[in-house]
Order: structure tokens, then sequence, then C-alpha cells
């Protein structure tokens, strides 16, 4: 009875101490990738901010920095998106890191979690930027529901743009879902503007969040989130990195 208790203590121990390893593995993985994205976070963040401040200045400058920001978070979303996860297959760095004591799960896990931090924070930033300016600023608080609505297209497109990263390795399936994000962004921007929901208030004192707006801001997060839940589902499933 003694031995069958040291016997299950030896195996839940080995169990307790694999799961932490694995635990500390991952969040090594995350500080990993973090540490060589942080150049391009800091850089979005700077550039972002530097298009913000001339938004209040004229109509001219305020359309020059609203191409600048939207071109600096997509420009963010395929640089972390292809060199982090579809170059890394590439390079066959996944050979090395799965020989490590770490799931498949584990590292598909770490890897979206890294990618997440590298846009989300600067996404977050900027987003926050971009409200805080057209409240204080002269710009008319109308603008800020179109606003929103464009940036949260983008935190979509980034969700997509990883998940078929994580579901395809060939460069045909990239190019394409970067070609649509790309060019999609082209039709929204007028679809939204000339909305009367969008028009009509655009240049008012306040702003308002009319039915058809939320439902284009909700459906668009809805797309992005579901294509990278199951790339990230099919990722960790797959019975092969190689």
């Amino acid at each position: 009875m003694n031995g069958s208790t040291v016997s299950g203590s030896n195996v839940n121990g080995s169990s307790v101490g694999t799961a932490i390893a694995g635990t500390s593995i991952v969040g090594t993985l995350i500080r990993k990738d973090l540490y060589f994205m942080r150049g391009a976070m800091l850089a979005a963040i700077g550039t972002g901010v530097f298009a913000l401040a001339l938004m209040p200045i004229s109509r001219m400058l305020s359309y020059v920095a609203a191409v600048i920001l939207i071109c600096v978070l997509i420009v963010l979303n395929i640089f972390l998106v292809m060199q982090g996860v579809a170059q890394e297959r590439k390079e066959k760095t996944m050979l090395f890191i799965l020989s490590l004591p770490v799931s498949a799960m584990d590292y598909t896990v770490a890897k979206v979690m890294a990618s997440g931090i590298a846009f989300g924070v600067p996404w977050l930033v900027l987003t926050a930027a971009t409200a805080i300016t057209i409240v204080v600023s002269p710009i008319p608080d109308g603008v800020l529901p179109y606003w929103m609505t464009l940036l949260c297209y983008l935190l979509a497109y980034f969700c997509a743009l990883l998940g078929i990263a994580l579901l395809k390795d060939s460069t045909g399936w990239h190019a394409a879902a970067i070609t649509l994000g790309n060019v999609s962004v082209n039709f929204l921007i007028p679809i939204l503007l000339t909305r009367p929901s969008v028009s009509q208030h655009a240049d008012g004192p306040v702003a308002v969040w009319s039915g058809d707006l939320v439902a284009i801001l909700v459906v668009e997060l809805l797309i992005g989130f579901a294509v990278l839940g199951y790339g990230v589902y099919a990722h960790a499933r797959r019975p092969d990195f190689v």
C-alpha cells in the first residue's frame, strides 16, 4: 500500500512537473517572440501617433493622417503574421521548438498570444489615441463611430490573416488573404462614408451609433475571431508540423 502511495505520488509529481515545465516554456516562447517584435511595435505606435498629431491641423492633413494610420496597422499586421508564423515554419524553426517538452497546443497558444500582444497593444494604443484626438480636437465627434468601425475592421483583418497563416502553409493562400484584406478596406471606407448613418452625423458634435454601424462592426469582428479560432484549433490538431 505504501509502495502504491509512493508510486502514485511520483506519477502525480511528474505530471505537475511536466505541466509547470510546459507553462514555463510557453512563457519563454511568448517573451522570445515579443523580443523580436518589439521594434515593429514601437515603430507602429510612433508612426501612428505622429499621424494622429497631423489630423486636427487641416482637412488635407487629416486625410494624409488617416492613410498613414491605416497603412501602419496593415503593414504591422502583415509583418507580424508573415515573419512570426509563416516564416518560422518555412525556416524549420518549429523542428527545434517542438523538440522541447511542449505540446502542439502549447506552441500554438504561445504563437497566437505573442502575435496578439504584438498587434493588440499598438492597435489599442492607436485606437484610444484616435478617439481622444477626435474628442479633444476641433474634429467633429460625429466621425468617431466611422473610425471605430474602420479600426475594428483592421483588428478583424489581423485575426483572419493569423488564422489563415496557421491553417495554410502555401504562400499563395497568404498572398490571397493579404490581397483580399488590403483591397477590401478600399471598398469598406466609401461604403461607410456614403451610408446615411455616417454622412448625416459626420459633421455633428455628437457620436451617433446607428444600428447598421454596430451590425457591421460586430460582423467583421465575428468573422475575424471565427477564422482565428478555427485556425488555432486546426493547427494544434494537425498530424505533422514539418
